[in-house]
This record gives structure tokens, C-alpha cells and sequence, in this order.
């Protein structure tokens, strides 16, 4: 009976057409798309703020372009996790929970939900569909020379961040590729609106720092299994107890780094950037204060962190959009 078992849940073709779609869904781990959309509105409002104007075409296809080039990422980093994924029993959300703030991917190929040889196939088709979408923006659209070359970059990061040879996160370059990767989403959508800037680069210094912090203290609930299958982020290569002081020295200093958006805001709008700051706040004293030994702690921690990092696209945004109506 067990073998029976086993083998039902290894072979997704026996399953009905629902489950399947719905593990599908899950692979693509929507909910964690916001962690590039929300910068994306980002780099958009900022451009609005400083011309008054969008370009919508522009938007809605570097948008569309942004989504197939996320999927390509997730579904890709779902495939070369596998065996990192499987040995993955200290997670946060535990063997079955997914959402925003869990670790250790979706286990849908974990699970068998779908054929591996499956999603590396849809990972693939979806960096192969957004390469017209970037050449339809630069060459029909007229976004600028360095449209193409963004987009490189960001394909580049997205498959290599967990796929060989360079296989970024098993090689502590992970938190590097994601400072980059998700740093220049900001850019790149404030870039195809209204070319280059300071003002994106300004903007985004906070999210920037906040980055690399969010994959250091992502890294401790699935310190054990990275560590039994030799994938080495910074926190294995150096371990938790000087990364928990480097991640919360990170997070103080993505907080000092708002006080440029304060300066170009000059108004009480910047309060709103209180909630991201008090929620990253919350999180470094956790890690500096050496709580983070406790498994719950260490969950609040990182739950914390990410939600604190969401919201600095989010909160930048809806003061800058404020300012911009004021504006024109």
C-alpha cells in the first residue's frame, strides 16, 4: 500500500485535470510576483512624478515582458531547488503551507505534482516568449538602446541563478544576483518611460540594501538542507551568527538610505515610509539581538523582513503617485 502511494503521488498524470491546473498555479508562485511588480510601479510612478505623463503601450508590454521573465525564474529556480527543495524539512510553512513569506519553493515537483522535465520546459518557453516582447519595446516602441541589454541581464540572472554552470545561490553570488536583478526592475521600468536617471537610483537605494538582507535571513530557516546539499549562500559560508549581524547592520542601513527619498519628497507624505521602516526595524533587532536562536523568532524575523520589503515599493509609490497628482 505504501509503494501504491508513493507512486500515486510521483506520477501527476493520474491526477485529475484540476489538481494539476492548480499545481500549475502554484509553481508559479503569483503571490511572490509582487517582489518585482510592486518596484515595477514603482520606476513607473517615479517617471509620471518627474514628466507628468506614460506612456501605456510601454507599460503594459514591459509589464507583460516582466511577468514571463519572473515566471522563467521561479518555475527555473523550482527545477534546480529540487533536490534542495526535498532535503528541506525546517522551511518556513512547514512540508505543506506556500504563500508570500514561506521558504523553500512551492514542492510542487517535491510532491510530484508535475513532471520535472515539464517545468523545465515552461521556464524556458517563458524567457524564450519575452525576448519579443523586449524587442517590440526598444525597436517598435522606441524605449531606448538599453531596453534589449536589460533584458539580457535580466534573463541572464533569472536562469543562472540557480541553474549550472555559474548556479549563483549554490555559490554565494545568490545575494548578489538578486541586489542586481531585482534592483534594476526599478530602473528598467522608469528607464522605457523616460530613459535614464538618477532619481530611480536615488529611489531605490533602500530596496537595493534591502535585497541581498531578505535572502540572508531567508537562508537561516533552510540553513540545514542548503547545507546538506552543498548549496552555499552567504549565511552557509559564513554562518548565522556573523550573518545575523550583518543582515541587521544591512537593514539599519536600508533605513538610513530612505533619508534621501525624504529629502526629494519635502513633504509629510514621507511618513507613510514609517511602516515599511518599524517592520525591517522589528526584524533586525530580532537577529542583533541573537533571538533569532528560537525557531519562532527566527520566523517572525524573516516574515517581517519580507513584508517590510514589499512595502518599500509600496509605500515609495503611493507617496510619490500623491505628489505627482499634486504636481500636475
Amino acid at each position: 500500500m505504501a509503494s501504491l502511494a508513493n507512486r500515486t503521488v510521483s506520477t501527476p498524470h493520474h491526477r485529475g485535470a484540476g489538481s494539476t491546473l492548480k499545481a500549475w498555479v502554484q509553481i508559479q508562485e503569483l503571490p511572490k510576483h509582487l517582489a518585482n511588480v510592486l518596484p515595477f510601479l514603482l520606476g513607473t510612478v517615479l517617471a509620471y512624478w518627474e514628466a507628468g505623463t506614460l506612456n501605456w503601450s510601454v507599460f503594459w508590454v514591459a509589464l507583460l515582458a516582466l511577468y514571463f521573465l519572473t515566471n522563467g525564474t521561479y518555475i527555473a529556480n523550482e527545477y534546480f531547488d529540487y533536490e534542495n527543495d526535498k532535503a528541506n524539512t525546517t522551511r518556513i510553512g512547514g512540508t505543506d503551507r506556500v504563500g508570500v513569506t514561506t521558504t523553500g519553493g512551492t514542492r510542487v515537483l517535491v510532491k510530484g505534482l508535475i513532471p520535472r522535465r515539464n517545468a523545465l520546459i515552461a521556464s524556458v518557453s517563458c524567457f524564450i516568449i519575452a525576448i519579443p516582447l523586449g524587442l517590440y519595446l526598444q525597436l517598435v516602441l522606441g524605449t531606448g538602446a538599453l531596453t534589449i541589454p536589460l533584458g539580457v541581464v535580466a534573463l541572464f540572472i533569472g536562469w543562472f541563478y540557480t541553474a549550472p554552470p555559474i548556479k549563483a545561490s549554490y555559490r554565494g553570488l545568490g545575494e548578489l544576483f538578486i541586489a542586481v536583478g531585482q534592483g534594476l526592475v526599478i530602473f528598467g521600468a522608469y528607464y522605457v518611460q523616460r530613459g535614464v536617471s538618477m532619481l530611480p537610483v536615488v529611489a531605490s537605494l533602500s530596496w537595493f540594501v534591502a535585497l541581498p538582507a531578505l535572502k540572508i535571513i531567508r537562508e537561516f530557516p533552510d540553513y540545514d538542507a542548503d547545507r546538506s546539499t552543498e548549496k552555499r549562500g552567504l549565511t552557509i559560508i559564513f554562518g548565522r551568527e556573523r550573518m545575523a549581524t550583518v543582515y541587521g547592520v544591512l537593514i539599519l542601513l536600508a533605513i538610513v538610505l530612505f533619508l534621501p527619498v525624504l529629502l526629494l519628497l519635502d513633504s509629510l507624505l514621507a511618513v507613510i515610509l514609517l511602516i515599511p521602516i518599524a517592520l525591517l526595524g522589528r526584524s533586525a533587532i530580532i537577529t542583533l539581538t541573537g533571538q533569532w536562536r528560537d525557531p519562532a523568532k527566527m520566523e517572525t524575523a524573516a516574515v517581517s523582513a519580507f513584508a517590510g520589503m514589499l512595502l518599500i515599493p509600496v509605500t515609495l509609490t503611493i507617496a510619490f503617485l500623491i505628489s505627482a497628482v499634486r504636481r500636475w
